[in-house]
């Protein structure tokens, strides 16, 4: 559990300050060290996978929710990161779409859009 804490990877970030990374599993459970990374590293970006599912939802959208007042619904991945359970792909999209608190634009970034912009892919 300690090797998740993304305080780890700021050593490599200021080693490569042009190095574009996404931290897994939204950073959890290290919120508030995930924000501090997040706002200190424009380049930073985070998926949501497997806490969009695996939490229970309210919790996730809790998680979800501090991340958005802090600013960075344009930098987190939609991901389910499945390959054994299939059907958790569904519960993830459903942990997206059920969050009451997003505009359907923020929907399509965290679906599409973020990931478009972090892979540097012809978007919209």
């Amino acid at each position: 559990m300690t090797l998740g804490n993304p305080v780890l990877v700021e050593e490599v970030l200021v080693r490569h300050p042009r190095l574009r990374l996404y931290l897994m599993h939204g950073g959890a459970p290290y919120l508030q060290e995930t924000k501090v990374i997040l706002a200190v590293y424009p380049q930073v970006y985070l998926d949501l996978a497997t806490i969009s599912w695996i939490l229970p939802r309210q919790e996730f959208h809790n998680y979800l929710r501090e991340l958005m007042l802090a600013g960075f619904g344009k930098r987190l991945l939609f991901g389910s990161d499945q390959m054994f359970w299939p059907e958790a792909i569904g519960m993830a999209i459903e942990g997206i779409e059920s969050a009451s608190f997003l505009s359907e634009r923020e929907k399509r970034d965290i679906f599409y859009n973020n990931a478009v912009r972090f892979l540097k892919l012809q978007g919209e």
